[in-house]
């Protein structure tokens, strides 16, 4: 490996298709017993409201937060 290679941060995908280089500025829940990472705060309303469900794709993508309702 280059030094170069080890600076590197790698690129986490996220639970909705996306990939974040920084994920920690993003939203997360463990699921399964991994850590998930969320485009928004959307999809971690709407995976919070049926995981199995979202993590199938079962559940369409949050346009925004606003579109999640308690």
């Amino acid at each position: 490996m280059t030094m170069e290679a080890s600076r590197t941060k790698p690129i986490v995908k996220t639970a909705c298709g996306g990939a974040l280089a920084e994920p920690e500025k993003y939203p997360s829940a463990v699921y399964r017993g991994e850590v998930i990472y969320f485009c928004t705060r959307g999809c971690l309303l709407a995976f919070e409201q049926a995981p199995d469900a979202f993590m199938a794709g079962e559940i369409e993508h949050p346009l925004d937060d606003e579109e999640i309702q308690d």
